[in-house]
């Protein structure tokens, strides 16, 4: 499956937003190769057919289809009578082209967000049906009509609510794999991180707590969300630190303290290590309360 991904530091540029139907059921799907554009295409009404390479796709209302560049697509069937759709042709960003370092987690639940997060790419689902048609119909018919404005930022405006709205199916088909049985696991361990968001949990506890094993539990955390679950746990105590910075104007040796940090130097290091600077210096950069 010919899947697009885009990176996560950029929005893709928009060629053409276009509504078409077929009130008689005389036209196919066009036979074509487009070599720097992507295609995406939602049926909004009927059933359309769409081959991309070897693999056939039937698309009927409220379903979508992701067609990448370079590979050959074409209709084999007639639409039916009366079909109706929208779609968009899309240039990749700018920078695409470099190999991102790794897939966006959408499994992030703390409030710091690393430059690594900006690093990284989505993979679009190649197909789906939406669950709210209504609504999705809405954002793109509001996509067309700001598409076929003279304002001369345009493009700008286009290209950033596209991406918005890939961004929509891209979280629904996050929600969707979420009820996966080991994705339903990532989020138990991610809950009991957050419960007590003070307390750095040992593998013992963990395990015992989630019933499992825990040299799995570790494998199966890393690979859902990039980060080992001790550097998952450093960051929730980095974000209470912050805050603890932020509220109570404490300082370096108390925040350690409260946090169960074995010293100071540890402390410091492990909060370089999350935010990118030593918590003296980030102290010097932010507003505190009062």
């Amino acid at each position: 499956m010919h899947k697009i991904q885009l990176p996560t530091s950029g929005i893709p540029g928009i060629r053409e937003i276009g509504y078409m139907g077929d009130s008689l059921g005389i036209l196919k799907h066009p036979d074509r190769v487009f070599s720097n554009l992507h295609v995406f295409v939602y049926v909004e009404k009927g059933h359309i057919q769409v081959v991309e390479e070897d693999t056939s796709y039937q698309l009927s209302a409220g379903s979508y289809l992701f067609l990448k560049k370079n590979l050959h697509h074409w209709g084999d069937d007639y639409y039916e009578k009366g079909s109706k759709w929208y779609y968009i042709h899309f240039y990749d960003p700018q920078g695409a082209e470099l190999p991102a370092s790794h897939e966006y987690t959408s499994y992030l639940r703390t409030s710091l967000i690393a430059e690594e997060t900006y690093h990284a790419e989505i993979t679009l689902p190649k197909t789906g049906v939406v669950k709210q048609k209504s609504y999705v119909e809405a954002q793109l018919k509001k996509l067309l009509e700001e598409f076929e404005t003279p304002h001369p930022l345009r493009p700008l405006f286009s290209s950033m609510h596209t991406f918005q709205f890939f961004l929509g199916l891209y979280a629904q088909q996050q929600d969707q794999e979420s009820e996966q049985k080991s994705n339903r696991v990532i989020h138990r361990m991610i809950d009991l991180f957050h419960s007590h968001p003070i307390i750095k949990r040992t593998s013992e506890e963990i395990a015992e707590e989630i019933q499992m094993n825990y040299a799995y539990l570790s494998s199966l955390f890393k690979n859902h969300t990039g980060k080992s679950i001790m550097q998952y746990q450093n960051e929730i105590l980095i974000e209470e630190a912050i805050q603890l910075f932020k509220d109570n104007n404490q300082n370096i040796s108390e925040v350690s303290d409260l946090l169960g940090f074995s010293n100071p130097f540890y402390f410091s290091r492990v909060f370089k290590k999350v935010t990118g600077v030593s918590p003296s210096t980030y102290l010097q950069q932010i507003y505190r309360n009062v």
